[in-house]
């Protein structure tokens, strides 16, 4: 996975980032410590949340492997966290390359409804094996169009692939 794939809902995030930059770690009301780091890669970046005993292991200009790991909304912009079942460590990858002029984390995300039940449709629930393809192909050819993810239905999906020349 590369991090112009993620969207808010996604989970079972598994790549390589790298630790471009952190803040000062804060203390909770409840004595959890937080820092909040830009990472990324040769795709983009996004602002991930590290929690206690992460902010040791995450350091600027490191290369982690995140396993596990989720992408969430915090005020209506994404964050990337291992939450209870992620896990990273350093990796032997080496990311020379980030695309820092695309932060997901600069996006503002409509917060999704709560309740459930009777919403537009489209690919909500198991994601489109598509959607890799799409964004593979926007790699390659460099296209800069932003894609949203929950807002494609699978025909769109497929329509913007044949639109950029894929099958």
């Amino acid at each position: 996975m590369k991090v112009d794939e993620l969207t808010p809902r996604t989970g079972r995030v598994n790549m390589p980032v790298k630790v471009i930059s952190l803040d000062e770690p804060r203390s909770m009301d409840n004595g959890t410590m937080v820092c909040e780091g830009l990472v990324g890669d040769e795709t983009g970046t996004v602002i991930m949340s590290f929690w206690n005993d992460e902010i040791e292991v995450a350091q600027a200009d490191v290369v982690l492997d995140l396993k596990d790991a989720r992408a969430n909304l915090v005020r209506g912009h994404m964050r990337l966290s291992l939450g209870k079942k992620g896990s990273m460590k350093e990796s032997n990858v080496a990311l020379d390359t980030i695309k820092q002029s695309v932060n997901l984390s600069d996006l503002e995300y409509e917060m999704p409804r709560m309740g459930g039940g009777r919403g537009r449709g489209g690919p909500r629930g198991k994601p489109s094996g598509r959607w890799g393809d799409l964004m593979k192909l926007k790699r390659e050819t460099g296209n800069k169009k932003f894609f949203n993810r929950d807002e494609m239905t699978e025909e769109q999906i497929v329509a913007a692939i044949k639109e950029m020349g894929g099958e």
